[in-house]
């Protein structure tokens, strides 16, 4: 069964709520709360929450608009959904619509980093196009490897 949630866009009066769920999910590989302030206020940044019924954070996607050699680029910084709601899509509309705002912002890819051992991650980000193009040593620090996926958009600018 879908469950009722409502994707809008994020700022920084969600700041404490996305940082306890990137804690929630990523715990001492979380994103320090003023990284996800810089980019929760960064014009170059696309900020999505998915809301539950009730007007509570059930997951976040943060992407930002970057130059690559000389292409345009939307990076995929962190996509984050609460345990008990995984699995019912929230993940997928999140990321759906972040790439249908990269595309009207003219990025010509997508690129994310995903840890080699989230497989539900991997199996998501590959079903939505994305390919593992290179796995990247000690990306989440020592022992711990990421592979770098990227996904090239038809239409980019």
């Amino acid at each position: 069964m879908r469950e009722a949630y409502r994707i809008a866009e994020a700022d920084v009066g969600d700041l404490e709520e996305i940082r306890r769920l990137e804690l929630e999910c990523f715990g001492s590989h979380a994103y320090d709360r003023s990284f996800i302030r810089f980019l929760l206020l960064d014009p170059d940044s696309i900020a999505l929450k998915a809301v539950d019924e009730r007007g509570r954070i059930i997951g976040s996607a943060i992407g930002r608009i970057e130059k690559a050699r000389g292409s345009i680029v939307g990076r995929i910084y962190t996509v984050e959904v609460k345990p008990e709601h995984r699995g019912r899509g929230v993940g997928r509309s999140l990321l759906t619509r972040l790439e249908e705002e990269f595309r009207r912002m003219g990025c010509e890819k997508l690129v994310l980093e995903v840890a080699v051992d989230n497989e539900p991650a991997i199996r998501l980000y590959e079903s939505l196009g994305f390919r593992l193009i290179e796995r990247v040593k000690n990306y989440y620090g020592r022992g711990r490897d990421a592979y770098r996926g990227e996904k090239l958009l038809e239409g980019g600018r």
